[in-house]
């Protein structure tokens, strides 16, 4: 069996470990703060993300509809009727889209701490 450092004593080994000790303690803690801080700008990037896509949806199904109305009256000559129809299906679509979206489940992660 080999020895520990022959040069080093019992007391200096735990002078280091405690110092190491107390470095690994803090370094955990900044990263923890972190983690917290960048956490919170993720939910709102989220957040975010997540409004400008239901407005995306819910405005591109109503010009989409339109677009399809406006080009079926002037293709069958019909004025109003289509772009009416397909005005009401795009905005129905647009909020179908919408609701699916708010009703989707939202994932809660939790960060476990490792195991001593």
């Amino acid at each position: 069996m080999s020895d520990p450092e022959k040069n080093a004593t019992d007391p200096e080994l735990r002078a280091r470990l405690d110092s190491l000790s107390s470095a690994l303690r803090q370094t955990a803690k900044a990263e923890e703060a972190e983690a917290k801080a960048s956490g919170d700008d993720k939910a709102l990037s989220g957040a975010l993300s997540s409004g400008l896509r239901a407005a995306a949806d819910l405005t591109g199904g109503v010009i989409a509809g339109a677009l399809i109305g406006y080009l079926g009256d002037r293709w069958l000559g019909t004025s109003p009727f289509l772009l009416i129809a397909f005005l009401a299906v795009g905005t129905i679509a647009g909020f179908r889209s919408v609701y699916r979206l708010g009703a989707r489940p939202t994932v809660e992660r939790t960060r476990q701490a490792p195991k001593d």
